[in-house]
């Protein structure tokens, strides 16, 4: 897929100026497993689109341990900060890709110089950040108010075949429950299911 049939057919812009200067100032990039859009600490001046691959979020609890903060395995989904659209500032998270995958990328000082003559750019970064607050709303509630094995549950549905792809620790670490509880769950409902096609 090209920048240009990117940016239309994946958000969605109308506007044929604004995709072909988009277009234009965006390149493509492959990251390997094991690499990083940027890590903690680090300045983050691109904004990297997912068009394939698998990547997650993580921060550092007061110990120095990972904590998964989100995973991204759909086209369109956004490798950045959380609501950070400005240049020289400091990324609160790393990015990590899980799995290899292909990125677009474009400068934050280019998509601020478009906002300035393109509401569609500036309406884009809107809807990808409300999605974006959705998903943090909703997986703070899942941490509150779900069991472990209700969370397990959530995980499966809400990012189906994940687990058979992202390690057990990361899945664990962004539910909020240990490698041995993962296991453990992943194992009982395996059986349960094999009683029931029995």
């Amino acid at each position: 897929m090209e920048a240009y049939d990117f940016y239309r057919d994946v958000y969605h812009l109308k506007d044929e100026e604004l995709i072909q200067k988009f277009a234009k100032a965006t390149r493509r990039k492959k990251l390997k497993k094991g690499e990083f859009v940027v890590r903690i600490g680090e300045i983050l001046n691109h904004v990297y689109f997912m068009e394939s691959g698998i990547l997650r979020g993580y921060f550092l609890d007061e110990d120095g341990r990972e904590v998964t903060d989100c995973f991204c395995a759909q086209c369109g989904c956004t490798a950045m900060p959380f609501g950070q659209m400005e240049l020289n500032v400091l990324s609160p998270i790393s990015i990590e890709i899980l799995e290899d995958g292909e990125f677009f990328f474009v400068s934050i000082s280019e998509v601020i110089a478009l906002q300035k003559d393109y509401l569609e750019i500036t309406l884009l970064y809107n809807r990808l950040l409300i999605q974006a607050l959705e998903e943090h709303r909703k997986l703070k509630q899942v941490l509150n108010q779900y069991t472990a094995l209700q969370r397990y549950q959530w995980f499966l549905q809400e990012y189906p075949g994940l687990i058979e792809r992202v390690r057990n620790k990361y899945i664990a670490s962004f539910l909020g429950i240990t490698p041995v509880t993962l296991s453990r769950l992943r194992r009982s409902l395996r059986e349960a299911e094999e009683k029931e096609a029995e």
